[in-house]
């Protein structure tokens, strides 16, 4: 009995720090040259009543240090007043393409058929991606024009929640998990794009070459799930294609977003963006599930010191283990994003952050979505 719990312990131990230094091996192991060529950028845009926030996003691109560039505004079926705010940018905006969606086809989800719709209009040799609720900064678009070399054919970068200020109680616990979590998938992304792998990444920041998204057959692949426009599109072109990928992880390339308004409707928005984990691959599959699993014994090996206390000294190595391993996860990877405030925050989040992957990922996998059905 003791050996075989000693050895699942020290197993689960392992491979979760390992799959750790991988992460941050591969986050400090991102690097390109900028190119100095200023290819012509079509940044496209799918927002569907996104009134309130239309005006911020345009103002955003407005003031781009890159000027090379068009913008396909897709006016997806809204039925606010997102149309009429983005027209007043038409002057101020000469590069501003609106496009409106009144219908959707069958065969499509509605997010991709109108990113699909916009990429159709494009002249871009680089298409750049972000969400209406997102604020680009001034050097953001010509980071990511300049990150493309010759072999390059996507990019991908961090997009941090931009948290409201003056929040308390449990909005402010609500506020700091969400920007915890959302920094973890950050690193998922570089370090698995840093080691060669490329799993996932967030359309809110993403850009891929128009012969990019030609070769891999657009979203024909990949249009059975309603999310994966961003990871699905970018595991399709990483297993079908020879281009290159790479991750922007500093500050000047970050897109802050806005978080969801809700608990309720966070919830809602990452079970669909779990939902396309169906998609993944058997090996992907296992992996998560053992690093998951692996998170969980080694958490529970904190509370079992003091029920169990013939194997303390078991539970009080496999633990520490889990927090050394946590703590240089975080510590690292908070120097090469430039972000601040993680470290302190580690220790509670990281219950937080299992609890949610454990209870909050496998309703992706059951239930069905629509793109902003709430709004």
């Amino acid at each position: 009995m003791v050996m075989a719990l000693t050895t699942i312990l020290l197993l689960c131990g392992f491979f979760y720090t390992g799959v750790h230094y991988a992460l941050t091996f591969g986050v400090f192991h991102l690097s390109f040259r900028p190119s100095d060529k200023k290819p012509f950028v079509s940044v496209i845009v799918a927002a569907r009543n996104e009134e309130k926030n239309i005006d911020r996003l345009l103002n955003c691109l407005l003031h781009q240090d890159y000027t090379n560039f068009e913008i396909i505004l897709i006016n997806d079926r809204s039925s606010d007043r997102t149309l009429e705010k983005a027209s007043e940018f038409t002057g101020r905006l000469p590069g501003l393409k609106i496009l409106t969606i009144t219908q959707v086809p069958a065969d499509m989800p509605a997010k991709k058929n109108a990113l699909a719709s916009g990429i159709r209009e494009a002249q871009g040799e680089i298409l750049c991606f972000t969400d209406a609720d997102s604020f680009p900064p001034p050097a953001w678009l010509g980071n990511m024009a300049a990150s493309f070399e010759p072999d390059t054919g996507l990019t991908a970068g961090f997009s941090p929640y931009e948290i409201p200020s003056g929040c308390k109680g449990w909005k402010r616990l609500f506020s700091a998990f969400i920007a915890y979590e959302e920094f973890r998938a950050g690193i998922w992304a570089g370090g698995s794009i840093g080691c060669n792998l490329g799993w996932l990444c967030t359309g809110r920041n993403l850009a891929y070459r128009a012969s990019v998204y030609k070769e891999a057959g657009g979203f024909e692949s990949i249009k059975r799930s309603i999310s994966g426009d961003d990871d699905l599109f970018l595991l399709h072109v990483r297993h079908t294609t020879k281009w290159k990928i790479h991750y922007l992880p500093g500050s000047k390339s970050h897109v802050p977003t806005l978080p969801p308004p809700s608990f309720r409707q966070f919830i809602e928005q990452r079970k669909r963006h779990f939902s396309a984990a169906q998609y993944f691959t058997f090996p992907m599959k296992l992996f998560f599930a053992a690093y998951h699993f692996s998170n969980l014994v080694l958490l529970c090996a904190l509370p079992a010191l003091f029920f169990v206390p013939e194997y303390a000294a078991l539970f009080a190595c496999c633990y520490g283990l889990k927090f050394i391993s946590d703590a240089l996860l975080i510590g690292l990877c908070s120097r090469k994003f430039e972000v601040k405030h993680m470290i302190p925050k580690f220790v509670w989040m990281e219950i937080l952050y299992l609890f949610y992957n454990v209870c909050i990922g496998p309703l992706g996998l059951i239930f069905s979505f629509d793109w902003k059905a709430s709004k």
